[in-house]
């Protein structure tokens, strides 16, 4: 790296003196009494005329009109430029002191960066490949990570599972949460390409639309909600964003209705509930709605959706993938489930979590040779989506 450094400040220096000594020599022509510029264009031209017609190129009587026209500019612009300037004294030497004084300023600019680069710089620690620190980062607990880690691990699982929707999903998920909602809509319509039948995948499309510009009450953020709602009932995200439309609309009973209802299928100590009746309250008090949470203001939960602050979403796919497991424990008769989660480890790099779930899985189904099929191929490459 110090050699790349080296060689970089050395060019920089010699390109410097480059663009200086050739000015130097442009303004020390530009200094010489010489012909008028004018006068050469002309004899040129006389010199062009007479050719073209030597070799026939052009009739005689046109030449002969040529070159009457050029020899009358050439005779005018000489009499216009006059005499040539008398010879003056020959400069002094402060003009090549100033230019000497630039180069060697130019030289000495790179090579005092350099100095001082190699006097308080790191030049001795060696580059990390790209490759090593994706590594690193997918052994290290998610928690830990910045966004744009995050970020950078997940497009490796994307284009490690190109026809598999779950990898882009969580990605979509830490884009919207790190702010770059144009990628997470990007990602979440791919992989709405790939399991047009997921509804967390249409009510977080959803989620992303409402969160741009006016885009609480866009056609398209109302209709991924109804999408979302027509594949699964019981999505509160979906519940939430659709009553609120109404109110928006002016139905206000009805949205309130549909909000009630969802606050009373929340269970008591989902973090949701409380500001899902509160945002109730202040639409029966003041008929109009609340302002609704971007993003980075939700770190207590939306009403509606899951979201974290930007520093939280790493953590929100360990719980989103924590809250899979522990239901499966629970309720373990269900192959895709356990393809999902098997999924889930492998893009996310946890392997003895990974290999547990598996194992548990043989175990279950090890009787039900085509459900077991599912979920083993779950394991290696996936292939779109397992509902």
């Amino acid at each position: 790296m110090i050699v790349l450094w080296i060689a970089a400040a050395v060019f920089s220096a010699l390109v410097s003196a480059l663009i200086v000594f050739r000015a130097a020599r442009a303004a020390t022509a530009a200094e010489q009494p010489g012909e008028d510029p004018a006068l050469a264009v002309y004899r040129r031209q006389l010199s062009e005329i007479d050719d073209l017609a030597e070799r026939g190129l052009i009739p005689e009587d046109e030449h002969r009109s040529a070159h009457t026209e050029a020899a009358r500019r050439l005779l005018s612009a000489a009499d216009q430029a006059g005499p040539a300037p008398a010879q003056t004294a020959a400069p002094g030497p402060a003009p090549n002191t100033a230019r000497w004084a630039v180069i060697a300023a130019a030289l000495a600019v790179p090579l005092i960066a350099a100095a001082l680069y190699l006097k308080v710089g790191s030049p001795g620690t060696p580059d990390q490949p790209f490759a090593a620190r994706l590594a690193q980062w997918r052994s290290a607990d998610l928690s830990t990570l910045s966004p744009q880690q995050l970020v950078a691990l997940l497009s490796t699982a994307v284009a490690k599972y190109p026809n598999d929707p779950m990898p882009l999903y969580y990605l979509a998920r830490a884009q919207a949460e790190s702010g770059d909602l144009a990628s997470a809509e990007h990602n979440l319509r791919k992989a709405i390409a790939l399991a047009p039948s997921r509804a967390d995948l249409w009510s977080m499309l959803g989620t992303v639309l409402s969160s741009q510009p006016n885009g609480e009450s866009s056609p398209d953020t109302i209709k991924a909600f109804q999408q979302a709602h027509a594949l699964d009932s019981s999505d509160p995200d979906a519940d939430y964003f659709l009553a609120r439309a109404k109110i928006a609309a002016g139905d206000i009973e009805g949205g309130l209705a549909d909000w009630r209802a969802l606050s009373a299928s929340l269970k008591p100590d989902d973090p949701r509930k409380p500001v899902l009746d509160q945002e109730v309250a202040v639409v029966e008090k003041t008929r109009a709605l609340p302002q609704v949470q971007q993003p980075e203001d939700a770190a207590a939960g939306q009403p509606g959706g899951q979201s974290a602050g930007s520093g939280d979403q790493q953590a929100f796919i360990k719980a989103m993938v924590d809250r899979l497991a522990a239901r499966l424990q629970s309720q373990p008769d269900d192959p895709a489930g356990w393809a999902r989660l098997i999924r889930a480890y492998a893009v996310l790099g946890d392997q003895p979590h990974e290999a547990a779930a598996m194992a548990r899985a043989q175990t279950l189904f090890k009787d039900r040779p085509a459900d077991l099929k599912t979920i083993q191929s779950a394991a290696g490459a996936p292939q779109g989506a397992v509902q």
